[in-house]
């Protein structure tokens, strides 16, 4: 290898480790309702959607951070209540809260019905990922909807703890709603994110940083001396 080769080399290196990623960020749980284990109420559930008695069904449920923090997820206990009963996406969503009913929406996610499990297993519950990661303020209430049309007949298992925070209904599918509706909260997990933090090298990087530089000025004095040697002679 050529002095040139491995100067460039050393070079690459450094900047590798330099331009190395930031560390994944930690979840933790901003609040849940779940049972040890994600568990839930497995046989009843609030409705969504088609109920069959002409109304347009949606449900709130709401929770308050105790700290500030960014969304990172939302688990969701959803059930279809027969089979072939959810073809359509419906649409879970974060809201604000106005009047200690939801508001405005802050982020929403579509799911496919035709992912859910029937009503009475137990359902790995539907984990929703944020992409726009809004931020969470410590005291400040929100809500977690969930709404869809007519052709989906969907069931938010009911949390099977003592929760008993404030839940919402709506029968025009999320347009007005009622609260409290005094109906048992579905079970539900809201996560948030704590900031990205850059990286620690680990000793063998360091070692790998300070080689490549180490090389870099040997290879300096190297190319100097050669210089002086050929001119002398």
């Amino acid at each position: 290898m050529t002095l040139r080769s491995a100067l460039l080399a050393n070079m690459g290196v450094c900047a590798l480790l330099l331009a190395a990623p930031a560390v994944s960020r930690a979840d933790t749980v901003v609040f849940s309702n779940f049972g040890a284990g994600s568990s839930y109420n497995t046989i009843v559930a609030n409705s969504v959607g088609n109920a069959f008695d002409g109304n347009n069904y949606g449900e709130g449920d709401t929770f308050t951070p105790t700290s500030t923090t960014k969304l990172s997820s939302i688990d969701i206990a959803l059930s279809c209540l027969f089979a072939g009963g959810c073809p359509d996406a419906f649409t879970v969503a974060l809201d604000t809260s106005s009047g200690d009913a939801p508001a405005t929406v802050v982020e929403s996610f579509s799911v496919a019905g035709t992912s859910l499990g029937l009503l009475g297993s137990s359902n790995a519950p539907i984990v929703l990922t944020s992409v726009l990661d809004p931020t969470l303020t410590s005291g400040t209430q929100y809500w977690v909807t969930v709404t869809s049309d007519l052709n989906d007949s969907i069931g938010w298992n009911l949390n099977s703890t003592t929760d008993t925070s404030d839940e919402a209904i709506s029968t025009d599918g999320g347009a007005t709603w009622f609260s409290p509706s005094g109906l048992t909260p579905g079970a539900y997990e809201v996560n948030g994110a704590s900031s990205k933090t850059p990286p620690v090298p680990e000793p063998s990087s360091l070692g790998l940083m300070m080689s490549g530089l180490l090389s870099l000025a040997a290879g300096r004095r190297f190319g100097v001396r050669s210089w002086r040697t050929s001119k002398a002679d």
